[in-house]
């Protein structure tokens, strides 16, 4: 009776552990074709060794296999089914790592990190000699087309393996992380992203005793940018705060453009974090008088003595007294004078960047207003971009108005704002970026003007997701597609005949129609 290919794969990896090289091969011929041959290919690496991983490789054995739900369920590893950004990696079987494997890593789904292997007969075999690696290690890499092996893959899980012997060895061939490992620990990642959700759970786990080096030996692979900063990212970290180095580190080599630097330092306070204090003073961010008058006065409603006595010392040793006194009168006089809508008025409220055409780029809001205008200009230039992320798990914001200058709205641009109710754009803006209004629950009503032309979803880009079938947002498995939410309390406004008219049709999104051009710009 023919075997299945269930059986067949776990047969080979039974004669990997139990059988001769010559068995090997013969088994192998009797076998035929094997689906799944990446596991035990990825024993004969950690029990094995050269010999074997050439006899299995010569007669086929690959690491590559199918990416079905069939193959997920049969033999129980991830596929890239629901990822697609990642799947169970039997390579990873070299590194020297027993027990759970590396905790937070998705791509050892399916995999036992056993120190010894059982056999049918005989002593178990031991994990292989770093001799042994070594010698496997440059097989694979010759032969890493023909073998799916990805050694930039093996180069990342090294690192939080804290694996030397792999990771020198893989630099010696000049081996650097894949551009999108690079890009996800230093621009973040959408949800749904494995990539970025793994790198989260890898350093949420790491030891305490490890976290700064296995984190230095990552920076040093992101060609001096530093890692992206997130809420998240800062909960999962904060606990080790205790440890300056860690602080130290975090507060170095995370993009601090996104840190909410005095409520980092209210949370310090909070938790009684004096030894961190200097720290954020090296960093200088007590330097603005006023901030560090609301931080004592922060630490002393909260009865933090020991942190009221390091600010109140810190003032002691750095302020000049008069000189802040007198600036305070001077701003307080500008400020009397400003006019609501001038530059230096808008500077107060808004992020931007110009471009090398002179126009800007928003790309945040200080501001504390529910309801809030996208300016046309500052100064004198023109503002035609919002930026991918601007307005991300803005709290405050009720309703926006985006002007006619603006000609695209970025990636994620308003995601997660979740008080957001009402969205006005203007007649002359042309894209709507992937998830600009994502994940906004509350947003009841959305006018889109006749000029939108682009409505970008993943699908398009990777059709990895039809959004047709989403018949409930929060059960779909992917969401990139959804620019908007997908909620009963959403009404989306747009001309007849619009290419907003014919995306709501197509995704099956609630609208409803503006007569004329003119009444969407009313609003």
């Amino acid at each position: 009776m023919e075997l299945t290919q269930e059986e067949k794969a776990a047969r080979l990896q039974w004669a990997v552990l139990n059988c001769s090289v010559a068995a090997l091969v013969n088994i192998c011929d009797e076998l035929g074709f094997v689906e799944m041959s990446a596991p035990a290919l990825g024993l004969a690496c950690r029990f094995r060794g050269l010999e074997v991983v050439r006899a299995l490789a010569e007669k086929g054995a690959t690491f590559d296999f199918p990416s079905t739900e069939e193959i997920e369920e049969k033999y129980r590893c991830y596929v890239g089914y629901k990822y697609a950004n990642y799947r169970t990696n039997y390579a990873l079987y070299l590194l020297k790592i027993f027990r759970g494997g590396v905790k937070g890593a998705c791509s050892m789904k399916g995999m036992k990190f056993t120190q010894n292997a059982k056999r049918e007969q005989g002593k178990p075999l031991p994990f292989v000699s770093d001799d042994e690696r070594l010698a496997a290690l440059e097989y694979l890499y010759e032969n890493q087309e023909k073998l799916s092996f990805q050694p930039q893959e093996l180069l990342f899980y090294s690192i939080f393996a804290r694996d030397t012997v792999l990771y020198e060895a893989l630099k010696k061939r000049g081996i650097t992380l894949s551009e999108i490992r690079v890009r996800t620990m230093t621009e973040g990642g959408m949800a749904g992203d494995g990539y970025w959700y793994e790198f989260g759970a890898l350093t949420g786990k790491l030891p305490d005793e490890a976290y700064v080096s296995v984190m230095e030996q990552l920076a040093s692979e992101l060609d001096s940018k530093p890692f992206y900063y997130t809420e998240k990212m800062y909960e999962i970290t904060r606990k080790r705060f205790g440890d300056t180095s860690v602080f130290s580190f975090f507060l170095v080599h995370f993009r601090q453009d996104k840190m909410k630097k005095y409520q980092i330092i209210r949370s310090l306070i909070d938790e009684n974090r004096l030894e961190a204090l200097p720290v954020i003073e090296q960093m200088g961010w007590l330097a603005v008088p006023k901030k560090r008058d609301e931080m004592i006065e922060y630490a002393m409603n909260q009865k933090k003595t020991e942190v009221l006595a390091w600010l109140l010392d810190y003032k002691n040793r750095t302020a000049d007294l008069a000189a802040e006194q007198k600036k305070a009168e001077q701003k307080q006089m500008r400020a009397l004078c400003m006019a609501p809508d001038s530059a230096a008025a808008l500077k107060q409220i808004w992020r931007y960047k110009k471009r090398e055409d002179g126009t800007l780029v928003i790309h945040g809001y200080k501001g504390e207003a529910g309801e809030v205008t996208v300016p046309e200009k500052i100064g004198r230039a023109v503002v035609t971009e919002i930026d991918r992320l601007a307005f991300i798990g803005c709290s405050t914001l009720k309703q926006v108005t985006v002007p006619g200058t603006v000609k695209s709205i970025g990636h994620r641009a308003f995601f997660n704002c979740k008080h957001l109710e009402k969205v006005v754009l203007c007649e002359g803006i042309v894209e709507i970026g992937t998830q600009a209004f994502g994940a906004c629950e509350n947003l009841t009503e959305i006018k889109l003007p006749q000029s939108v032309g682009r409505l970008l979803t993943m699908e398009e880009e990777d059709g990895k997701c039809n959004p047709v079938d989403c018949k409930d947002f929060y059960s779909c498995t992917s969401r990139t597609h959804e620019i908007f939410p997908r909620n009963p309390k959403l009404t989306i406004y747009c001309p007849e005949g619009s290419r907003a008219e014919a995306f709501c049709r197509e995704k099956k999104f609630p609208y409803s129609i503006i007569n004329t051009v003119e009444e969407n710009n009313e609003h």
